[in-house]
């Protein structure tokens, strides 16, 4: 898991807490809020909680925090409908506030080695940054894979926290904790996790045991698909978010033209930068896994297996993780695509 392999920068920023009672995460979208509970009881980690909320326009921008005072108000009314008595809380931060990336040596290099050559590579003072890295030995040299984040932006997410009158325990790279629960869920296989958001859709690709590539592809995100539906078919906004989520039940014959083609334009990208990240890496893909509200189109899996001929499914928490009796069967299927990330959050401590 790559929990240990970057454990200098978790260490780093993390602030303590006590993990006995269970843990909150948080996933600070553009334009959602996502906050898991996970508790301890009987000795095993369970999924007791979840709920969405809405985020207020502009408060979040490309993964910073915008204005302050509103989104602790914001998560404030999400928490009090929320009703937890937990109030130890990670943190994923989205792949805007990071840098990941590598560099070779013939050499296993040393801390001051690798300290200054991430100095060199980042746009940023080394003194400004928390960073952590993990070697990994080829053929003919040494591949670095290095983990970046400046100290403001942990910071600012501290004070968030804290403002809150809760503690923070980890504030960790969202795709770290996605790609560790997926291990622990399916075991180390080679893969490529999209995060099919709003605004954008986030690869992420994986060898057996740790992240290697990551990628965005933007303007490919939900909010594109619900823009040509609106155009299209003159509709309102909270008609396209239905027609979204429930294709197959409307009056409109011409959306599955609209769904093909916005599904094609991203298969494409997926996979000529499969193809280009297999032969950079010499990586062959076992599975895909989708993650996020795309995650939620019908039959999706299959047309991503389809087109790609590589395995794709989506997260099935509750086949390997206990939820509490009050989830509804539906609510599930929220937690294993919207809210992947805060349950990998969330689950972090004990996986």
């Amino acid at each position: 898991m790559i929990d240990k392999i970057f454990s200098k920068v978790i260490k780093t920023i993390t602030t303590g807490g006590s993990r006995k009672k269970g843990i909150l995460a948080f996933d600070l979208g553009i334009h959602s809020i996502k906050i898991a509970e996970v508790q301890i009881i009987k000795d095993e980690p369970v999924l007791t909680n979840f709920i969405q909320g809405r985020t207020y326009k502009n408060v979040i921008i490309n993964g910073i925090i915008n204005d302050f005072q509103y989104l602790v108000s914001n998560l404030k009314n999400i928490l009090d409908v929320f009703n937890t008595n937990i109030t130890t809380v990670n943190i994923s931060l989205p792949y805007d506030l990071v840098i990941f990336d590598s560099f070779n040596s013939q050499h296993i290099p040393n801390e001051e080695e690798i300290k200054n050559k991430i100095n060199e590579e980042i746009p940023y003072k080394i003194e400004d940054v928390y960073y952590s890295y993990y070697i990994f030995p080829k053929k003919d040299f040494y591949q670095i894979f290095y983990l970046v984040a400046k100290k403001e932006i942990i910071e600012q997410y501290e004070a968030l926290i804290n403002n809150l009158d809760y503690k923070a325990n980890n504030i960790d790279a969202d795709f770290i904790n996605l790609h560790n629960l997926t291990e622990i869920l399916y075991g180390e296989k080679s893969k490529v996790i999209v995060d099919w958001g709003s605004s954008k859709i986030k690869l992420l690709f994986c060898e057996k045991e740790f992240p290697i590539y990551n990628r965005e592809l933007f303007n490919l995100g939900i909010k594109n698909l619900k823009k040509k539906i609106i155009k299209e078919l003159k509709v309102d906004e909270d008609t396209a978010e239905t027609l979204i989520v429930n294709p197959e039940k409307n009056n409109y014959p011409q959306l599955k033209d609209i769904y093909k083609n916005y599904i094609k334009e991203i298969l494409e990208e997926l996979d000529a930068t499969i193809k280009f990240v297999s032969g950079k890496f010499n990586l062959s893909i076992e599975n895909i896994f989708l993650v996020g509200g795309g995650a939620r189109i019908p039959n999706i899996c299959n047309i991503f297996s389809e087109y790609l001929k590589i395995n794709t499914r989506l997260i099935e928490l509750e086949k390997h993780i206990k939820f509490s009796n009050n989830f509804d069967p539906e609510y599930i299927k929220v937690v294993n695509t919207q809210g992947a990330i805060a349950a990998a959050t969330a689950l972090r401590d004990f996986i």
